[in-house]
């Protein structure tokens, strides 16, 4: 007998030798992750030496700018004055010296022998970066940030690619990348966030390789799939008219500030920046990016056919037309149906779009101010500054379900004709590239990611297809307490103020409702704290006479140390009861109920006016919160925020250069 129990014991240690290790990737459940970066954002070096020649330090291009204003500024000292033509050769100058190693060939080739800084799935490891000192590289911090809490550093990757290659380029690039990633792992699929650019290569992936089904899910944020009409207009030479208050307004929210910049107008002398833009791009910047293959990517396909006739030659620019041509008619006018394909192979696809801002250049097109809402999300939407006839009907052919409702509530987009109608999301009043800095949209990132709730804009209540910013600088969010925000119904008895500041208090003072027949009594100096909510009661609306979209401005008083008054409008469309029957989604089983009589720790509030001393800002106090007031640190993905400064460098710089050293950068909660 132990005889035999030897020999069985010789046999099962064979047995066992026989059976590959069970290694750390092949015992991983994990699903990896992997960012697209925004624009430029990859690191090139050169590929002889090895020396960095792209991946630039923000601060040093804004610090030239800095030390050029004497020159830009004039001998006035406090207004743009004298030759503009010489104001265009400084900042010219910059331009060209900070673009000169990635300049392309006339057939879309790079001049210079550069190759990305990382190359494989273990150097773009986040865990690989951080154990090498290289978290400078890391993109997208906030986001990698939540994912590596979540699912460890080791199953973050950063993608990387000459991020000026064509979007057939980059595809192929992330599909061997993600091949990488798997056998790294050992996981079945990876998940995928692109944003902006990001978003557009994760598209264009996701159409020529999304049958494979190696991915789980993926979120394209403010993704510039058709492009933007920022580069057509440049490409066309078409007038620019860039509003230097939205300017303003971007460096405010992009610093995290509760405080106002808009006096900064009258130290800044506007009047001839828009021919100053047009020129400096004209002499300086148009020769370079002419050539770049990923920036006629960028370009929309309804003014394509213009622009290639307009700056390119068909001879010198033969192979640079045909890769863009192979983009443009091969894969962006079938996209939707390349991502359907995707979907019908397994893959869960988010696409977050904005809205509420006309893009950059003064054209007239509702945006995030840098990509263009139809571009991004597919959409057909009204012109900035217009609405839909009151005739018109949901009419797109991408969805033609009769009890889904695809008509934002201010009536200019249809996302009926969206890439995808039931899987985009619209946030209004979002700028590019900020929606970690917004807790609607970090949390609609981690529903999205780590449940299984939310499959599309009908599953999630708390998700709805049409919703406003909850960006803390915003201050104020309003919504009534039974249907979906953007909306009202016979449902609704409360009419709900959220205080999104994390430092104030807020009090309404005054609710004016235009264009419906009902008024909103508000109790004079009512405070809410920080993060909390207050309502009025609205028990006697006729909401039968409410037969168009309605706007209701709220006046309030925003106590931080500039004891603001500020005015913000909502809008909201009215739901007839047949219309809340068919699109019953958009109704809360149980509405929400706020504390109508919210009143500040140690605070009197029965005062009819506001102290005469606001309180005192105090200094974030999350953990890791180190950011100052630099160019690097105003968000606009990566490489956006590069050419936003190259392109925009007065106002931004004026603006910079004077906003008060001590203000932090707040993180989303």
């Amino acid at each position: 007998m132990k005889k035999l129990k030897r020999i069985l014991a010789c046999v099962l240690s064979l047995c066992l030798l026989a059976i590959p290790p069970v290694t750390a990737a092949a015992a991983n459940t994990v699903t990896p992750l992997i960012v697209l970066q925004g624009y430029s954002g990859p690191r090139l070096d050169d590929a002889a030496t090895g020396e960095q020649v792209w991946g630039l330090d923000f601060d040093a291009v804004g610090q030239r700018i800095l030390d050029a204003l004497p020159d830009i500024l004039g001998t006035a000292g406090d207004t743009f004055t004298g030759d503009t033509t010489a104001l265009v050769d400084v900042l010219g100058g910059i331009v060209q010296e900070t673009l000169e190693p990635v300049l392309c060939n006339p057939d879309g080739t790079s001049k210079y022998d550069l190759v990305p800084h990382i190359q494989t799935a273990q150097q773009a490891r986040v865990s690989t970066l951080r154990a090498n000192g290289e978290e400078g590289l890391i993109a997208e911090k906030e986001l990698v940030a939540m994912f590596e809490e979540r699912i460890g550093s080791e199953n973050v990757f950063i993608f990387n690619f000459d991020w000026r290659k064509g979007q057939i380029e980059y595809a192929a690039a992330i599909d061997d990348f993600i091949g990488q990633v798997k056998a790294l792992t050992g996981a079945k699929q990876v998940d995928l966030f692109g944003l902006s650019h990001g978003g557009q290569c994760g598209a264009s992936y996701l159409y020529q390789y999304g049958w494979k089904g190696d991915v789980r899910k993926a979120m394209l944020d403010s993704p510039a799939i058709g492009g933007t009409s920022l580069v057509g207009d440049l490409l066309l030479g078409n007038p620019i008219d860039i509003d230097y208050a939205t300017i303003l307004q971007f460096v405010e929210l992009g610093l995290g500030t509760e405080n106002e910049f808009e006096g900064l107008l009258r130290y800044i002398g506007f009047e001839n920046l828009n021919a100053v833009v047009a020129d400096l791009f004209e002499r300086y910047v148009v020769d370079i990016l002419q050539n770049i293959p990923s920036i006629w990517d960028f370009c929309p396909l309804d003014v394509y056919e213009e622009a290639k006739a307009k700056r390119l030659d068909t001879t010198l620019n033969a192979e640079l037309i045909k890769q863009s041509d192979a983009f443009h008619y091969g894969i962006l006018q079938n996209m939707r149906a390349g991502l359907e394909r995707a979907q019908n192979a397994g893959t869960e696809i988010a696409i977050v779009t904005k809205y509420g801002f006309e893009n950059v250049t003064g054209s007239n097109i509702n945006s995030d101010y840098i990509i263009d809402t139809a571009l991004s999300s597919g959409a057909y939407c009204a012109p900035f500054d217009e609405t839909f006839s009151d005739s018109y009907t949901q009419s797109g052919d991408a969805c033609t379900n009769s009890g889904h409702l695809h008509i934002s509530p201010e009536r200019n987009i249809d996302a009926s004709y969206a890439y995808l109608p039931d899987n985009t999301w619209f946030v209004r009043g979002q700028f590019h590239g900020m929606y970690v800095f917004d807790p609607y949209t970090v949390s609609l990132v981690q529903a999205f990611y780590f449940t299984d709730t939310l499959k599309d804009v009908f599953s999630d209540p708390n998700f709805p297809q049409f919703n406003a910013t909850h960006n803390p600088v915003d201050s104020l969010f309003v919504r009534f307490d039974a249907t979906s925000p953007g909306y009202h119904s016979g449902s609704d008895g409360n009419l709900l103020f959220y205080n999104l500041s994390e430092q104030y208090e807020i009090a309404v003072r005054h609710v004016e409702v235009i264009g419906a027949p009902f008024d909103v009594q508000t109790r004079i100096a009512q405070r809410i704290a920080p993060g909390e909510s207050g309502g009025v009661t609205i028990s006697a609306h006729d909401l039968a006479a409410c037969e168009k979209p309605f706007t209701l401005r709220v006046t309030y008083t925003l106590f931080n140390p500039q004891l603001l008054l500020k005015t913000e409008d909502f809008v909201f469309t009215p739901l007839t009861d047949g219309e809340a029957r068919q699109f019953a989604y958009l109704i809360a089983d149980t509405p929400q109920t706020p504390d109508i009589s919210i009143q500040s720790p140690n605070r009197d509030t029965t005062t009819d006016e506001p102290e005469t001393t606001a309180p005192a800002a105090e200094p974030s106090t999350n953990a890791g919160s180190t950011q100052t007031d630099t160019p690097e640190n105003i968000p606009g993905t990566g490489g956006t925020k590069l050419w936003f400064l190259l392109l925009w460098a007065i106002p931004v710089a004026g603006a910079v250069a004077v906003v008060p050293p001590a203000v932090r950068r707040r993180k989303h909660r």
